[in-house]
């Protein structure tokens, strides 16, 4: 399309070029121009729509069927941002000391409180179940769910470990599952691989950081041992017989996991728990300020959780749309965005808006001269008649 637009311009040119260079006996340049584009046949509605979305037009109705087809349809737009800018920290770590684009020299990129805490954050988001699979996940999630609060009842703390050793399973499996389906098929992975890694590398992180604030006891500890065991196989099996419904299955997890912390949250804001110092692993882990206490980490940690699950559902998502093969689509490419760029500062912002009303100009000069493009042969031949 846009080949086609850059051909439609160049022979816009070449008919501008002829009318203007026409003997001085023929009729006034202005009104060969005129003519030529009155006797302009219509562009292509498909070429004039994407050159109308190119320029940004897009009315009411078409804003409204794209936020229904956002990949991260179940959550409110700001809440994509601020979980996509939150788990920034994890991009490559050559990267960790290189300024970025925008400004940033710290890594991970610096967000703060009143951001973890907003609304978007705190809202607490479900993905409805479409399909028998998707019931059974939730199912087995909510009752899961259940065993937990009636075991550790107010040890917040104690449950967050528990749950990290947890919630550190599916990674690694799914990893796993994809690594072997890409041997098995000998085709490559799009992607997935990767993220699902990460993804249990930090929710381990979790677990560290959560053992310096907290010591399980005995009978947690063999809690672990057996609950571990039974997830790592439960959940082999069904990666292996249906990887959509086991992804499915961490994103009501998360949810479970958001729930849990925001339960965590309150109880230390309530006092029930003392709002100490953050520990060191948390502090090296999100860079934090050595004033950095117990109730900031449980904001960031609940960051973490809205990525792992969101992330989790799109990766359901594209098993239910038969897109296994396909890359997935991170939060801040979602958005529009660079990878790990989630957020701007004002600067940029206004720049760039200045940018795009210079491209719209310009733009607008090439919508012209594309309207004019099919029909110069036809000036033309009307010159030489």
């Amino acid at each position: 399309m846009m080949m086609h637009l850059a051909t439609a311009a160049r022979l816009a040119t070449g008919c501008a070029s002829a009318a203007l260079k026409a003997p001085s006996g023929a009729a006034p340049k202005s009104l060969l121009l005129a003519n030529a584009l009155a006797r302009a046949p219509k562009l292509p509605a498909s070429s004039a729509l994407s050159l109308h979305h190119s320029l940004g037009f897009s009315t009411r109705a078409e804003r409204k069927k794209a936020a229904l087809e956002r990949r991260y349809h179940w959550i409110e737009p700001e809440a994509e941002r601020l979980i996509a800018r939150a788990y920034a920290r994890h991009k490559t770590l050559q990267q960790r000391d290189q300024p970025s684009p925008n400004g940033w020299t710290s890594f991970p990129p610096s967000i703060s409180l009143k951001d973890l805490e907003s609304d978007a954050l705190n809202q607490e988001y479900h993905y409805e179940p479409k399909t028998r699979g998707d019931k059974i996940a939730k199912t087995l999630v909510y009752y899961g769910e259940q065993l937990m609060h009636l075991f550790f009842r107010d040890k917040y703390d104690h449950h967050a470990v528990t749950l990290e050793t947890i919630a550190a399973v599916p990674g690694v499996v799914g990893a796993a599952h994809r690594h072997l389906r890409s041997l098995r098929c000998m085709k490559r992975d799009h992607g997935w691989i990767n993220p699902l890694q990460e993804e249990a590398e930090n929710e381990r992180m979790h677990l560290l950081i959560w053992m310096q604030h907290t010591k399980p006891t005995r009978l947690e500890r063999a809690f672990v041992i057996c609950a571990q065991g039974l997830y790592v196989a439960a959940y082999s099996v069904l990666m292996y017989l249906s990887p959509r419904t086991a992804h499915r299955t961490v994103g009501y997890l998360e949810e479970a996991a958001h729930r849990a912390y925001t339960d965590y949250l309150r109880a230390v804001d309530e006092g029930k728990i003392p709002n100490v110092p953050a520990g060191e692993v948390a502090k090296a882990y999100y860079r934090l300020d050595d004033s950095a206490t117990l109730r900031d980490v449980i904001l960031h940690v609940r960051a973490d959780e809205c990525m792992h699950r969101d992330f989790n559902h799109h990766l359901g998502d594209l098993y239910d749309n038969n897109e296994a093969d396909e890359f997935p689509t991170k939060m801040d490419e979602a958005m529009g965005l660079e990878e790990g760029q989630a957020a701007e500062s004002s600067e940029e912002k206004s720049g760039r808006k200045a940018g795009k009303g210079r491209k719209r100009q310009s733009a607008a000069t090439a919508e012209a001269a594309a309207a004019t493009a099919g029909y110069s042969t036809q000036a033309a031949a009307s010159n030489k008649k």
